[in-house]
């Protein structure tokens, strides 16, 4: 037995098209084994980590003539994919071939080149093929005649807790698979296709084929292609010896594992949300980080069994397995948080040991124990005894009965597994299976290179469609060739199967998709002019580059079609003169990919500021969040729709403005999800991770209405439903330059929605106190501001005790009735930890004494330069009716109105009151110094030559000119009635709300 611990390498990639066009800045560095990070926001903030291998592949690279990418010169630290290959993938080949398994998995963000470690692009192949390739290499240099080998091949995929078998053709059995326990094999997935081979060429195909399976999977379904974990497993079997009673086994299970996108459960936001446990979507990346914690804290209790990958992934964490796990990472400075956390993670994995032993058995010994396990499990069947450790006193002879059957299901699966493991143990039976899948695959690759053939050729010279996929890897794997006159595209064309229509049908599944959704016509002698047209009910579920296509279009070469909410699809046109002046031109041509396709599609809806490069690193973080969020707004929308959950999404960009922070805190536009009934009109309003949960939940929904396995949700339950809270409408920020110079503020403040429309106003006061009256007791309402004077110039108050009086009242919605309903606002001062809650109506007042021990240049920055923002919330009143808080169309367009102009100018005025306040105050003080100085010039000359005192005169002009403004009265000089103090409740708000 070897204790190792898990071999980890980070590795970084070159920044993309994205974050090149919007002037991401590099915030990765390596030096040998080490990482270092630093913080865009605090340079002094660096954080260093030190691992097996640290690969700087983000520049210092060229292209050789064969598309593989090397090192540009002697001084390049460029890391390549072979020279990965040689540190990683070579040491797992050798320890395969010495009976260890071996694992192999990349984590890493959504983009960061986990893929592209694994499986490679075109030329520049990454370590799964290498390793491939290797193992027939090697196999094939054996010349011992008393050693055999034998490889099978599984490929899977894990989505939402759920198993695809991705080389199975039986549709009925590709889906939702069973993961066992065996004493003998552990963990396995029962039904799992494992096909024998014989060569690298039929691993290719075979992973070829699970990819195109995964593409149409993830189409169809709508699913998020960067959530799922592909799972791709070989099992090495070497048979050593010359006589059958002599033979052993060594077998090699190696697991190649691409995690899925490892987003930080924390960034999303979904706490709080009482479905946020109901979504498996995170489970297996949560609880895979859990059981890499255990295990680096060298915990007793390990647990592997919380999600389906971490069962299959137990010997490769802390077990028998030989492991190496290679972290990916983004370079730019927006994706810094996401870095540092893989970083983090990756830093506790190679804390983890592994007891790795050499898997050798003699067969007969192997085959026996088999036999006797299986013998034992029918005595277990006939009897059908309950274990002695199962407890029935207060079970049901339902629920007795249902354990028994469980029970059953589990050991017959036992008992299949390990008749496949004896029989896969006999060297006929095996090399009938290779022969038969060897077989499959010629004739497969037989009229694959017919259709290929005809397909090149089809290429040069036909239209066709090329499918666009989030990840890389699945796009332009569904090709649509154009050959006939019409081609139909439809969910479930009845026409389908006629040969003898005049319309080629290609079925397209999906959310938004009918039947019969649109015609691709031909025209023209050579069919060079295409046509889209659409289908009865179809027109508002295609577009073409991002709009909505009433009736017809001619197609260009390299247009976008969306065909219903997750069809997308780049049409190509070889016949047209725009693809020949490319081909003339030689020149680099515009790349069409997803995120070029979605951010066309966002802009059409009313997002225009996706087209702009953006120029701060706040506004490129923004643009990846709306790029990923509003495609599944549509989604959301259109489950909604025909599940007829009377429920419609849209985006709210909330600006630092409307989310009342603390000062000096990070201020960034926050993307929330509004979700409004179209019954009743009451809305709700979401984190955007609470929206990610509910939205794999919803997929959910509609997954098994599909396969009419809908079953009655509770309203617990039912993703779409929402008990009534308090609804967040808009806010009313008071700017507070006023306060640096003792002056009162007095406003009927504006009550502004997210989209910049004026809703009500807000009555607000913040009036300077001074510290005799708090000091006296005098209850908050009655404390005056009668001995404040004006100060000229703010950093007088340096050092001093400060305090000022809040009040609000006579709050007023234009389009409400404030008998019916109870409005709260909440605030925050300066730095303070909770947001303030006041009942606020026409006639209910708040009443607060914000007090400062010691005036900072910190708080005269705050009153200079920021305000409170007053974030108003509404009572819904339950009724039928629809009720409406200003603009609350759900328009597309409408949801991108927000206008921080609105904030800005509110603020201009407000600095232009103040300022003329100020230039006020300072005329009058000049005055009075100027009345002063004409008294004093009148006594001067009414005095006699003997009376004239020339040192007190001039005592007496610097006293002038450095007088102080006398205490003036800043409030309103007609008559104040006392206002009546109200209790204040302090608490901390729901994230929901206050997070804002």
């Amino acid at each position: 037995m070897s204790e190792d611990q898990i071999k980890v390498a980070v590795r970084l990639r070159p920044f993309n098209k994205r974050e090149i066009d919007r002037n991401a800045e590099l915030v990765v560095s390596m030096n040998g084994c080490s990482t270092t990070i630093k913080n865009p926001e605090n340079q002094k903030d660096v954080k260093q980590f030190t691992f097996d291998h640290s690969y700087w592949s983000h520049d210092g690279f060229k292209t050789e003539s064969n598309g593989v990418l090397v090192p540009s010169g002697k001084d390049s630290i460029y890391v390549g994919q072979q020279h990965v290959f040689n540190d990683l993938g070579r040491g797992l080949l050798e320890n395969a071939f010495n009976g260890y398994s071996c694992s192999l998995f990349a984590y890493g963000q959504t983009g960061s080149g986990k893929s592209y470690s694994m499986i490679g692009y075109g030329s520049n192949r990454g370590i799964v093929p290498i390793i491939c390739e290797e193992l027939f290499k090697r196999i094939s240099k054996n010349t011992d005649p008393n050693k055999k080998f034998q490889v099978t091949l599984s490929m899977m995929e894990i989505y939402n807790e759920q198993i695809r078998d991705l080389l199975t053709r039986d549709k009925s059995t590709q889906t939702n698979l069973q993961i066992r326990q065996s004493p003998v094999q552990g963990f396995y997935v029962q039904g799992l296709t494992q096909i024998p081979v014989g060569s690298y060429n039929e691993i290719e195909q075979r992973m070829n084929q699970g990819t195109a399976r995964r593409t149409v999977a993830a189409t169809n379904m709508n699913e998020t292609s960067s959530r799922a974990h592909t799972v791709i497993t070989i099992i090495f079997d070497q048979f050593i010896g010359a006589e059958q009673a002599d033979i052993s086994r060594k077998r090699s299970i190696i697991n190649l594992v691409d995690l899925a996108g490892s987003e930080r459960a924390e960034a999303t936001g979904a706490t709080g949300d009482r479905l946020k446990e109901g979504a498996k979507i995170n489970r297996s990346l949560s609880a895979l980080g859990n059981v890499i914690s255990a295990l680096a804290e060298n915990k007793k209790v390990i647990p592997y069994r919380d999600s389906i990958l971490t069962k299959l992934l137990q010997n490769a964490l802390g077990g028998n397995s030989k492991t190496v796990m290679i972290a990916a990472l983004s370079p730019a400075d927006i994706n810094y948080e996401e870095t540092l956390s893989t970083l983090r993670y990756a830093d506790r994995a190679k804390q983890i040991k592994n007891k790795a032993l050499i898997n050798e058995d003699p067969m007969e010994s192997l085959i026996r124990q088999l036999k006797a396990e299986n013998e034992r499990l029918k005595q277990a069947l006939n009897s059908m005894e309950l274990p002695a450790s199962v407890i029935v006193k207060n079970l049901t002879q339902e629920e007795i009965e249902n354990l028994k059957e469980e029970m059953r299901r589990e050991m017959t699966a036992q008992m299949e597994a390990n008749l496949s493991t004896i029989e896969a143990q006999n060297q006929v039976a095996f090399e009938n299976k290779l022969r038969q899948a060897q077989l499959e695959i010629l004739q497969q690759t037989s009229a694959a290179d017919k259709k290929s053939g005809d397909s090149r050729q089809a290429l040069k010279n036909k239209p066709y469609l090329s499918n666009l996929n989030e990840d890389p890897q699945l796009s332009g794997v569904i090709i649509h060739i154009l050959s006939h006159k019409q081609t139909g595209i439809g969910r479930e064309p009845p026409q389908l199967n006629d040969k003898s229509s005049k319309i080629h049908w290609i079925q397209m599944k999906g959310l938004c998709m009918v039947d019969e959704h649109a015609l691709l016509i031909r025209h023209g002698k050579t069919g060079a002019e295409v046509e889209l047209r659409t289908l009865p009910n179809a027109s508002r579920m295609t577009k073409v580059n991002g709009v909505a296509i009433k009736n017809s279009v001619t197609l260009q070469h390299k247009d976008r079609i969306l065909f219903g909410s997750h069809q997308l699809y780049v049409f190509y046109n070889p016949l047209s003169k725009e693809f020949s002046e490319e081909l003339k031109s030689g020149k680099e041509q515009e790349i069409i990919d997803w995120e070029f396709a979605q951010s066309e599609l966002a802009q059409a809806t009313g997002f225009e500021q996706l087209g702009n490069r953006p120029r701060k690193k706040e506004d490129a973080i923004l643009q990846n969040e709306l790029l990923e969020l509003l495609p599944l707004i549509n989604e959301a929308n259109a489950i909604a729709d025909e599940l007829n959950k009377q429920r419609s999404f849209e985006v709210i960009l909330l600006p630092p403005t409307a989310q009342a922070l603390k000062f000096g805190e990070l201020k960034r536009t926050k993307v929330m999800v509004r979700m409004k009934c179209t019954k009743t009109g009451y809305m709700w309003l979401w984190e955007r991770g609470k929206f990610m949960t509910r939205r794999f939940l919803m997929q959910d929904m509609y997954q098994k209405y599909l396969n009419k396995e809908m079953d009655d949700y509770s309203e617990e339950d039912d993703p779409f439903w929402e008990p009534l809270e308090d609804l967040f409408i808009g806010i009313a920020p008071a700017f507070l330059r006023a306060l640096a110079y003792h002056l009162d503020i007095d406003e009927e403040l504006k009550i502004m929605d997210f989209f910049g429309d004026e809703l009500g106003t807000i009555n607000v006061k913040l009036v300077p106190c001074s510290s005799s009256k708090i000091k006296s007791g005098i209850s908050s309402a009655a404390v005056d501001s009668d001995e404040v004077r004006f100060i000229e110039d703010p950093r007088e108050l340096i050092g001093k005790r400060y305090h000022f009086k809040i009040m609000l009242h006579s709050l007023n919605l234009y389009n409400s009735d404030p008998a019916k309903q109870n409005f709260t606002v909440y605030y925050r001062v300066f730095k303070e930890s909770e947001l303030t809650a006041a009942s606020v109506g026409m006639n209910k007042t708040h009443t607060r004494i914000c007090s400062i021990d010691q005036i900072t240049h910190e708080h005269l920055d705050y009153f200079n330069t920021d305000f409170i923002c007053f974030m108003v919330y509404c009572s819904q009143v339950k009724k039928e009716s629809k009720t409406s808080f200003g603009a609350s169309n759900t328009n597309s367009a409408s949801t991108r109105r927000y206008s921080r102009l609105s904030v800005e100018e509110l603020n201009d005025i407000s600095k232009l009151k103040t300022d003329l306040t100020i230039l006020q105050r300072g005329l009058d003080s000049f005055m009075q110094k100027d009345k002063r100085l004409a008294v004093l010039y009148k006594s001067w000359m009414d005095k006699s030559p003997s009376d004239k005192n020339f040192k007190l005169l001039l005592h007496d002009i610097h006293e002038l000119v450095n007088m102080k403004t006398p205490a003036i009265n800043l409030l309103n000089t007609s008559e104040k009635k006392p206002v009546s103090p109200v209790h204040i409740e302090k608490k901390t708000i729901d994230p929901i709300c206050c997070q804002i």
